[in-house]
């Protein structure tokens, strides 16, 4: 294998495959904006999840575990192959080699993986609404088994890596980090690749298509048990088909992005196809973006993100601003019983009446940003 990887070096000196400027230019502008929406998203995302104590839930820790994964391969495998691809060497070392590889496997398997638990999770719950719903504590073990599987699945391509020095020209010598498996290495190759393929890209969106298209079956056909009104029944379907609307598209959205590469990289290890730069930057691009799309996901289908969104905004905008004498809202406000905002409102005028006529609302009415009870936001991806 060792051999092809020189033969395929000594072709591209020959013909001169070096990246020109425009080339360069590109693909540092497009992977730079992939790093920054992604640490910028998937960090409000955390923020949101961990902020929102009373509406943690499984699910929600299954959120912010696919955050995670996004800045894991964000931060440790983009712009190390931004890198490589702009200067067309290795130039971080032996260490990175393995470390850069690692992480973007086991990243991509704890995606996976953790959007098979959300959909087995969010099937639990509408196919069996009575039985008890996964734990806090249940859901921090589940993660913890994800990244043990996702761990052990990425090592043969971290420990079968190595980093290959060859003579591109009389003046320079260049590194690529490539796979190096035993022999026969090209049957090793080919049947790793094939079987991550089957086992932990094509099985799972398998199982998460079967769970969606039960829970979607059971939500459009059935009535949910506890309905005692025709509104209600009405807005606990709203709020459901909403957040399956959305993990549907988060889960779309990722097996889209990731099914080129992988296709390219098995295609790659049969020998089926050669070796190209601009297929395997395009494909690689667009596997890296899907790291960005989920907080837009979110922002757009989940009223609760976009409500702390603006509430942490409105904090940041109110520590820019000077602070000139005493404003209306920094004003005493007369003792009175803590007020809540109703988080389920309901249609009788007499209890609008009173919440009108007590005097904590009647203070606070005229408070231009009043800050939104934490108690009366709905979870952010559970399903109630």
């Amino acid at each position: 294998m060792l051999e092809d990887w020189r033969s395929l070096a000594r072709r591209k000196s020959r013909g001169g495959e070096s990246q020109v400027g425009s080339v360069k230019t590109l693909l540092v502008a497009a992977y730079s904006l992939i790093i920054v929406l992604s640490l910028f998203g998937n960090a409000l995302v955390c923020h949101v999840v961990v902020k929102n104590k009373r509406s943690q839930s499984a699910t929600s820790l299954f959120i912010m575990n696919l955050a995670v994964a996004d800045i894991f391969i964000t931060v440790l495998n983009t712009p190390f192959t931004l890198v490589r691809f702009v200067h067309s060497t290795w130039v971080f070392g032996r260490t990175m080699c393995h470390i850069s590889r690692f992480v973007q496997y086991s990243s991509l398997h704890g995606s996976t993986l953790t959007l098979t638990a959300i959909a087995l999770d969010q099937r639990q719950v509408i196919l069996h609404p009575l039985r008890p719903r996964m734990t806090l504590s249940k859901g921090g073990v589940w993660v913890a088994v994800i990244w043990i599987m996702a761990s052990c699945f990425s090592l043969p391509h971290a420990i079968y890596q190595k980093l290959l020095n060859f003579t591109y020209s009389k003046e320079k010598v260049r590194s690529l980090c490539v796979p190096d498996f035993p022999e026969p290495s090209d049957i090793y190759w080919q049947y790793i690749d094939l079987l991550t393929f089957i086992l932990l890209y094509m099985l799972p969106l398998l199982i998460i298509t079967a769970s969606y298209t039960t829970v979607a079956s059971r939500l459009w056909h059935h009535k949910a048990i506890g309905d005692t009104t025709t509104a209600q029944h009405a807005t606990q379907r709203r709020k459901r088909r909403r957040t399956l609307a959305m993990l549907l598209l988060v889960v779309g959205v990722f097996a889209v992005c990731w099914f080129p590469l992988n296709c390219y990289v098995v295609l790659l290890s049969s020998h089926a196809i050669h070796s190209s730069n601009a297929l395997y930057f395009c494909f690689h691009w667009l596997a890296m973006s899907s790291t960005c799309y989920n907080p837009f996901i979110y922002c757009c289908l989940n009223p609760t993100f976009r409500q702390e969104l603006r509430l942490l905004f409105n904090v940041c905008w109110r520590k820019r601003r000077p602070v000139v004498g005493l404003e209306p809202e920094l004003r005493p406000v007369p003792a009175c019983a803590p007020c809540h905002r109703v988080a389920w409102p309901s249609n009788n005028s007499s209890r609008q009446r009173h919440d009108l006529s007590h005097p904590c609302h009647a203070s606070l009415q005229p408070v231009p940003m009043m800050r939104t009870d934490i108690l009366s936001v709905e979870p952010i991806v559970t399903v109630s």
